[in-house]
């Protein structure tokens, strides 16, 4: 090696020691300002956790319960609760399963803990300014439900068979939506948990395997009794006629096609489709690394991003709308939970890294009007840069404005623009500090590192 790049390396490796700790962050100054002493600055600036009663805790809602304030305290805003109504026996997948083969609509899953319970929990959550929706399986049924015998007539024909399991899965029976009666039983179920329990929201499971004319009629209905929120676990942008919040699932394919490959170009041309989609231009969508269908058949995220997962966890916090954090996500736990049988989340050791960085991004979107969801979401601004496989991108509203640098190569970095500079001074939000950028100026970030300044 030339001596003049040898001084280089020392100069950037002093560089590094003295100016990087807001790129990995592993220390322990988190944001002054506690997640449990503010309130999200709109209601489009909130954090929703995925929740599995039973690998969460051996103490169903009892534990959850007991949990409530740790939550509180990371950001969450909004719990979503995987179904919790008892599950079918017959054509049971695993030893206890799935969760989403409903046997009665109107119960609760004894193994989960009783009525009063399941109230407590709530009443507790809302004490906390959280608010709890439901998991809302409105496709099929398991097929032990009453009414395969009762009501046949409420179930679809396929073949001469009826019911039938719809696409291979084996555990459920498809309902039939074109017979009105099926369509009041169904409302009326939803009805009971908004009216006795005071949920905030259902996440609609398959709901764009229904037929969109029945949410049209169902949704008013329920919201008559309470407003709430509904999510759809679908990404066609006809339903959100009535949701408020769909999947952004084609994105995520696009992040499990970027996984440890690093093909930054392609990830930000991803982001830009993601942003620029007008069929959501005043609905909001929900965005994530992984949840319980990607862990369960997928794998981990750690398995799918490899090196990328801290870089990508800044990523999907800060480039569009809602994240969702599933449960275990925020400890760093790498473990594949089964949906049908005994698979408790791990709980410990809990990596501090995740811990400390999640407590900051969800204090980030709840407190930046920039990163608001929906309509009133803050533009988005990419900077290019000289150097490959780093993404750099603001997010602005207003006067307040979020700069996000991302660096995906495996060695760290010394970046200069190429084009426009972000003006005006910035607080490095994850350390102390100002900046102001220039084009004479270069920026280091670590290998799989990050920073967020925020003006």
């Amino acid at each position: 090696m030339r001596p003049f790049n040898i001084i280089k390396l020392f100069v950037l490796s002093f560089l590094l020691t003295f100016n990087l700790s807001s790129c990995n962050d592993d220390n322990d100054n988190i944001q002054e300002i506690s997640n449990s002493e503010v309130s999200p600055v709109t209601a489009h600036n909130k954090v929703i956790y995925e929740i599995n009663v039973r690998n969460y805790s051996s103490e169903g809602f009892n534990g959850v319960k007991k949990d409530l304030q740790r939550l509180r305290d990371l950001g969450v805003d909004i719990i979503w609760l995987m179904p919790i109504h008892p599950i079918g026996v017959q054509n049971r997948e695993g030893s206890l399963g799935s969760p989403y083969s409903i046997r009665d609509y109107k119960a609760i899953n004894p193994e989960l803990g009783t009525e009063n319970d399941f109230k407590s929990l709530i009443e507790t959550a809302h004490s906390l300014h959280i608010e709890i929706w439901m998991d809302w399986v409105a496709n099929h049924t398991a097929w032990d439900h009453p009414w395969v015998t009762a009501h046949l007539d409420y179930y679809a024909s396929q073949n001469g068979q009826q019911p039938y399991s719809p696409n291979g899965w084996n555990d459920v029976a498809q309902l039939n939506y074109n017979n009105p009666n099926l369509r009041t039983a169904m409302i009326d179920a939803m009805k009971y948990w908004v009216q006795n329990y005071n949920i905030d929201g259902y996440r609609c499971d398959a709901a764009t395997f229904v037929p969109l004319d029945f949410w049209q009629q169902a949704i008013p209905q329920v919201n008559s009794i309470k407003k709430i929120t509904w999510l759809s676990e679908g990404d066609n942008p006809s339903y959100m006629a009535v949701f408020d919040y769909d999947y952004a699932w084609e994105f995520n394919n696009k992040l499990n096609d970027f996984g440890t490959g690093s093909n930054t170009s392609g990830l930000i041309q991803a982001c830009k489709e993601l942003y620029n989609n007008p069929a959501y231009s005043g609905k909001g969508r929900m965005v994530y690394l992984t949840n319980h269908d990607l862990n369960s058949h997928n794998g981990t995220e750690f398995g799918r991003y490899g090196a990328n997962v801290l870089p990508l966890s800044v990523l999907y916090f800060t480039i569009y709308d809602m994240p969702l954090i599933y449960n275990g996500q925020e400890i760093g736990m790498n473990k594949t939970m089964s949906l049908f049988n005994p698979d408790p989340v791990q709980w410990e050791p809990a990596n501090k890294i995740y811990m400390n960085l999640f407590k900051k991004l969800t204090l980030l979107k709840r407190t930046q009007p920039a990163l608001e969801d929906g309509a009133g979401r803050g533009t988005l601004k990419i900077y290019p840069t000289n150097k490959e496989n780093v993404f750099v991108y603001s997010r602005k509203k207003g006067e307040n404005e979020v700069l996000i640098m991302l660096n995906f190569n495996n060695v760290a970095v010394n970046f200069k623009w190429t084009q426009d500079v972000p003006s005006g001074s910035f607080k490095d939000y994850l350390n102390d500090g100002q900046k102001t950028f220039s084009t004479s100026e270069g920026n280091i970030l670590m290998e799989k590192g990050y920073a967020v300044f925020v003006k």
